[in-house]
């Protein structure tokens, strides 16, 4: 007579073909009973996405018929899902057995489509489903999904629709001021937090969440804690970044910078501030309160609100350098009066050296006799330093007759060409009023100041008289350099000056006394105001958006607030909701969406390493867009390239998971909110979905069998 023993003695040699483990030790047995020559048993399949259910169960009831003994065999067939996560112990989504992130690292890759397709794929099977719309800027699975009704808050939760068997939660719903709104206060940084905590999902088996890409080019100047601008590709992990929360700038710590490869990016121009970033990148802007906007959704007359007078700053100590204080005196640190002969100098200056020596001999002023400002600066190097005055015999400069002088400079990073001239990093980490006077100093040198003035009349008892009253001091900045004409455009901006945005004038040709002519150098130009706005922030008003073809591009992710200064703007994050995710939730594992083309599989490696750092498991990698069947006869045509995603996935040691088609359908069906799963199940379209929801389902089970080993 069979034993309940010999039952589970030949079941542990049938092995699950995709874990590769034995179904007694996968606990996917159940209900062993055994009455004379009867056995009956459940068979449990990890999943009820198994793509090899039928070849399991003939596996697992042959065993058991071969027994010696055994004539019937009874066995039922059901699914029981593995979790990744401890979630009946969990603090948020306590009732969610795994969760799926699904992410791109560039947009235009068809991620969502893919996202909305495996859920609806996953619930079909008989799972229980949700899908996050994570995308808190441009969402769009609502559409995708078909949901037009608002969903119900019951006890402080969201209670979300369901379309196609998915329970569906997006920001998108609360984007229509009629419906209750969750998210208080003037920003959505937590959006995706929220999403998760505050959303009644139940019981479910998979929690897809669709991420959004994003991203700023190199060169964008972010700014530091310090107060210094840096350029993005050179900020650091762990550095400290200004970010706005909700009343003021703060500092909060970067927790990654990961490199996005080319995108496609445009300039954004706002009363004077410039920034180029990519199509979905958010900015905040001003309309019956405030809220985070992506670029493309931005229309021209926009009110953005922008850092305007940064506070802050300390005094920087002074280099020492070897002098005899009886003839030349310097300050210990820096002072108004210092900076604005700093500012002065960095406009015209230079450091003259003793002939035929590379000692220092003294400092120089391009500053004509006549000029407004001549005896100004004079009487400062005379006054505050002490410092001898030579006539130089042109009468277009002056002469600093102190070679301590010009060593104090060239410590302080001035002893630069024309060409190389820049504003020294430690200038905008000083105290507002330094910042000024370098300003102040800069724009006597190299600008064209005048007054503004407005005139009223006044009453008198013969012809009437007017009244001129000065309004403000303007200055016309023109420089053939442009990287220092960038950089005091931005001191300017974040110390209160107003100024217009900087504009390249083309140099034109010089003719030649004797004939023939030259190019000029391109000339850089600006106004400013010398009239300082203290308020903190200011609204930006958007003038123009336009095109500007590819460029490398970053992301930086920051703590908390999730935002950061760029180019004198606010600016969110993009790539912060894996990060999010995997800070509040153990994901299952991230499943990587690419496209044949070369930049999108060099964003996909990219996006690889970063949740490999994450130490996020890795599902596999999907390649879209893929190839494009002809309607007509059938021949298959890799239209943008073939086996890239394997080549992807073969190079970071990860599972390439399939290739999904290019097809007019996907599109269509994705637009009418009829996924092409629900709307189009035999479609061959519709059976490479359904087969990457099978894929994506068993790697889950791996993910889940091997924590459970540990």
């Amino acid at each position: 007579m069979p034993k309940v023993e010999d039952v589970l003695r030949v079941l542990a040699e049938v092995k699950d073909p995709e874990l590769g483990r034995d179904v007694v030790s996968l606990r996917m047995i159940d209900g062993v009973k055994v009455d004379g020559d009867r056995v009956e048993f459940t068979l449990n399949l990890t999943t009820p996405a198994c793509p090899l259910r039928t070849r399991l169960e003939e596996s697992a009831k042959g065993a058991v018929a071969r027994i010696p003994g055994v004539k019937h065999v009874e066995m039922k067939t059901s699914a029981k899902v593995f979790a990744t996560r401890d979630f009946a112990e969990a603090e948020v989504l306590k009732g969610v057995k795994n969760v799926i992130a699904v992410a791109s690292g560039k947009g235009g890759v068809g991620k969502s489509t893919v996202a909305v397709n495996l859920a609806v794929a996953l619930a079909e099977s008989g799972a229980k489903v949700g899908i996050l719309d994570a995308d808190v800027y441009g969402p769009n699975i609502p559409l995708m999904m078909g949901v037009t009704e608002a969903p119900q808050v019951r006890a402080e939760l969201i209670v979300p629709p369901v379309a196609y068997g998915v329970k569906v939660a997006s920001l998108g719903f609360f984007y229509n001021e009629a419906t209750p709104v969750i998210w208080r206060g003037p920003l959505v940084a937590g959006a995706v937090r929220q999403l998760l905590t505050q959303v009644e999902w139940g019981e479910l088996d998979y929690l897809v969440c669709d991420l959004p890409p994003g991203c700023l080019p190199a060169g964008t100047m972010v700014l530091t804690a310090g107060n210094v601008p840096k350029p993005i590709e050179e900020v650091e992990v762990g550095e400290f970044v200004l970010s706005f929360d909700g009343e003021s700038l703060v500092p909060r710590r970067v927790l990654g910078v990961v490199p996005q490869g080319k995108q496609e990016v445009f300039r954004l121009t706002a009363s004077g501030r410039e920034i180029v970033a990519s199509a979905n990148h958010p900015f905040l802007r001003r309309r019956r309160g405030d809220s985070w906007v992506r670029l493309d959704r931005l229309k021209s007359g926009d009110r953005l609100l922008v850092p305007n007078c940064v506070a802050g700053g300390q005094s920087m100590p002074l280099p020492k350098v070897g002098h005899d204080r009886a003839s030349v005196r310097f300050p210990t640190a820096t002072t108004t009066g210092f900076m604005r002969v700093v500012g002065h100098f960095v406009g015209c200056g230079a450091l003259k050296r003793q002939r035929g020596s590379r000692r220092f001999a003294g400092v120089e002023l391009c500053e004509p006799r006549g000029n407004r400002f001549r005896e100004t600066y004079e009487d400062f190097y005379r006054k505050a330093f002490g410092v001898r005055i030579l006539e130089e015999v042109d009468g277009q400069r002056f002469t600093v007759a102190s070679a301590p002088m010009a060593e104090l400079f060239a410590a302080l990073d001035l002893d630069r060409g024309e060409e190389d001239r820049r504003v020294p990093p430690w200038v905008y980490g000083l105290p507002l009023d330094q910042r000024l006077s370098f300003i102040r100093g800069y724009a006597e040198a190299a600008g064209s100041i005048r007054l503004s003035e407005s005139h009223r009349d006044l009453p008198s008892r013969g012809a009437a008289s007017v009244a001129k009253e000065v309004v403000q001091e303007t200055a016309a900045i023109v420089s053939a350099n442009g990287s220092l004409a960038a950089q005091v455009h931005e001191l300017c901006l974040m110390s209160g000056v107003p100024a217009t945005a900087v504009k390249s004038q083309p140099g034109g040709r010089h003719v030649r006394p004797r004939g023939g002519s030259a190019p000029r150098a391109v000339k850089f130009a600006f106004r400013l105001s010398l009239k300082h706005d203290p308020e903190p922030f200011k609204l930006a008003r958007v003038r123009l958006i336009e095109p500007l073809g590819e460029a490398e591009t970053y992301d930086l992710q920051v703590d908390q607030y999730e935002n950061f200064v760029a180019n004198s703007m606010l600016v969110h994050n993009t790539g912060d909701a894996s990060l999010t995710l995997a800070q509040t939730v153990p994901l299952g594992g991230i499943l990587v969406v690419t496209t044949p083309q070369e930049a999108a599989l060099n964003i996909a490696a990219k996006a690889l390493a970063m949740f490999k750092r994450l130490d996020v498991p890795i599902l596999g990698v999907v390649e879209n867009m893929s190839y494009f069947v002809c309607p007509h006869c059938g021949e298959r045509t890799p239209i943008f390239s073939s086996g890239g995603g394997k080549k992807i996935a073969a190079e970071r040691g990860v599972d390439f998971l399939g290739e999904i088609p290019l097809a007019v359908a996907i599109r269509e069906q994705s637009d009418r909110g009829a996924p092409i799963v629900a709307s189009l199940p035999s479609s061959p379209e519709a059976v490479v979905y359904k087969e990457l929801a099978f894929k994506v389902a068993g790697m889950l089970s791996i993910v889940a069998w091997a924590k459970m080993k540990k």
